[in-house]
């Protein structure tokens, strides 16, 4: 199996440059790659070529994996659909990170423009998912300025980050099986976590005392950088069909790296998933417009319909 590693989430967005103060200011990222460019097509089932989009990457803890994209249609615009409804549903996706000072983070949110808090900070456990006893934990949940939702922890009884790491992002979908059926045969990825609870009122979808199943799924770190399917098994959301999959503002976008780019994509032809663009090669800029990166990249969706773009650097970056 090739090495697909899960290297950041791309949120679509109205303001780039809101949702970039808000995790400089609030999460406390950096800038790691600020460019203004035109699409060429294909990968995003989004807008046209030759549209004109600004693209940050946001970098926390590590340089290469778990940070977030943040892109905005310049020329022409994205559809805009609406304020954000503050709940979620089949199709969208759960941020879930630790941090180093949950009351500090949870000011800030407070204070900063169109954030804000969905279940302030309360105490509670959890069996470790690796047989290590129970995690005594404070956990809050929020929804950032454009309406991405994030669940964070802080671990009373373990070490926790010096800043703002993001461990996973969650696709809330229909079915676990044929979801973590795909991470794991066609995208190589493993299982680590799989687990059905019933829900309190932290998360902002179905209602307290419903039952979920989530499975989580890693790559070369068993922390972070990874990807987890949630499923509603009682009682299930409301599905909205093919309109889950369209992309536009408000939806992620995964971006990953594999060694194998040839390799990996016959298995995702082979698993039958819709292809938004065959394997090609590109050349794209560097921050700053020094250079440009050589890459073998290709576009699909997953059985429930989130885009996955996947790239194999030249520089095996």
């Amino acid at each position: 199996m090739s090495d697909t590693i899960l290297k950041r989430t791309t949120l679509i967005v109205r303001d780039a440059e809101q949702q970039k103060n808000f995790y400089e200011q609030v999460f406390g990222w950096a800038v790691s790659y600020d460019a203004e460019m035109e699409l060429s097509g294909g990968i995003l089932p989004c807008g046209k070529p030759g549209d004109r989009v600004k693209l940050y990457m946001m970098e926390g803890a590590d340089k290469e994996i778990g940070k977030i994209g943040i892109v905005e249609w310049l020329d022409p615009k994205l559809p805009d659909p609406g304020p954000a409804p503050h709940r979620l549903g089949i199709g969208d996706v759960v941020l879930v990170a630790d941090v180093p000072d949950m009351k500090t983070l949870v000011a800030k949110v407070e204070a900063f423009p169109g954030a804000r808090v969905y279940s302030a900070p309360a105490d509670g456990t959890f069996p470790d998912p690796r047989g290590e006893g129970d995690i005594e934990y404070c956990s809050a949940t929020l929804f950032d300025p454009e309406g991405f939702f994030y669940e964070l922890y802080y671990r009373y009884n373990r070490p926790n980050p010096e800043q703002f790491l993001l461990r996973r992002t969650t696709c809330i979908g229909r079915d676990v099986d044929r979801t973590i059926d795909f991470f794991t045969n066609t995208l190589g990825l493993t299982k680590y976590q799989d687990s059905t609870m019933d829900i309190e009122g932290q998360l902002a979808a179905g209602k307290p005392g419903d039952t979920v199943r989530f499975a989580v799924c890693k790559a070369e770190h068993d922390y972070y950088g990874m990807a987890a399917s949630l499923q509603f098994v009682k009682d299930p959301l409301d599905d909205p069909g093919e309109h889950s999959w369209n992309l536009g503002i408000g939806k992620a976008v995964f971006v990953a790296g594999t060694k194998d780019a040839a390799t990996l994509y016959e298995r995702v032809k082979e698993s039958g998933v819709k292809v938004t663009k065959e394997l090609f090669s590109r050349a794209v800029p560097r921050t700053g417009g020094q250079g440009e990166t050589q890459m073998r990249s290709m576009g699909f969706h997953d059985p429930d319909g989130f885009v996955w773009e996947v790239n194999q650097r030249e520089d095996g970056k």
